[in-house]
């Protein structure tokens, strides 16, 4: 279940826009690497039928969350709680949630509406930059954790002098150019919370750009990853790092690494 809108502050394109209805096509195609029984997309501001999955029996293994604005209802209602609620309640089941690129970012509109959820989620994302000069480098500080590995080539190495979660060092790394660059990211802690630090970034500030989290509790997991506002690097190139760890990140949330 991807739920998705479409913001494009940066004016891109049809072809280089990363848009929701994009989602589904190349995560079920044959060549993703996945096998999917269903991909269905739901728009967050008409969010009905993501709210009535997610109760469902037979729900969904995984939620891609792709969503700038905070949730409504077909009517025009207010869904965020409910939404927040049905996703806290499917991670204490075991239901995997990937939180792509916007999917971390304020509610740009309505500033503060998606706070509980992002809490939830373990971050959230402010202030942006399109940059089409050096673009944004995702250095993997993960090392051979599954999200980062599997099928991923990293053309690049690059020294990081370290954060509170991360070692300084040297580590494999690839460029995306262009990028959107999230220039400021706010992690949300719980006491007793398990969470490994996936991909950062020195371009810029250095951040962090994607987690693995799991919270006491939880039999689900989350797992966030920043890049993808450019749809050629997001979803086209298939054998690019980007879809990859996008692959992966879902696969993990529902299977681990085996």
């Amino acid at each position: 279940l991807t739920i998705a809108d479409e913001v494009n502050p940066h004016l891109l394109n049809d072809a280089e826009l990363t848009h929701p209805e994009d989602l589904a096509p190349a995560l079920g195609a044959s060549d993703s690497g996945l096998n999917t029984s269903s991909v269905i997309t739901v728009n967050s501001q008409c969010a009905d039928d993501a709210l009535n999955a997610l109760e469902s029996d037979q729900g969904p293994d995984v939620v891609l969350y792709f969503a700038h604005r905070a949730a409504l209802s077909c009517d025009g209602e207010n869904a965020q709680p409910a939404l927040t609620r049905l996703l806290e309640e499917g991670l204490k089941s075991g239901l995997g949630i990937v939180v792509l690129h916007h999917g971390l970012y304020v509610d740009f509109i309505n500033r503060g509406a998606k706070a509980e959820l992002l809490h939830l989620l373990g971050a959230e994302s402010d202030s942006i930059e399109w940059n089409t000069e050096t673009g944004q480098r995702v250095i993997n500080v993960a090392g051979e954790h599954f999200i980062t590995s599997n099928g991923v080539i990293y053309e690049e190495e690059a020294t990081f002098t370290g954060s509170t979660d991360i070692n300084a060092g040297t580590y494999p790394a690839f460029s995306n150019l262009p990028d959107e660059l999230y220039e400021i990211t706010r992690l949300h802690e719980v006491v007793g919370e398990t969470r490994t630090s996936l991909f950062a970034s020195d371009s810029g500030d250095e951040r962090i750009l994607g987690y693995v989290l799991q919270r006491n509790g939880w039999s689900g997991r989350v797992v966030a990853y920043q890049p993808g506002e450019y749809q050629p690097n997001a979803l086209d190139n298939r054998d690019g790092p980007n879809f990859q760890i996008l692959v992966n990140a879902l696969y993990f949330t529902v299977h681990g690494s085996d």
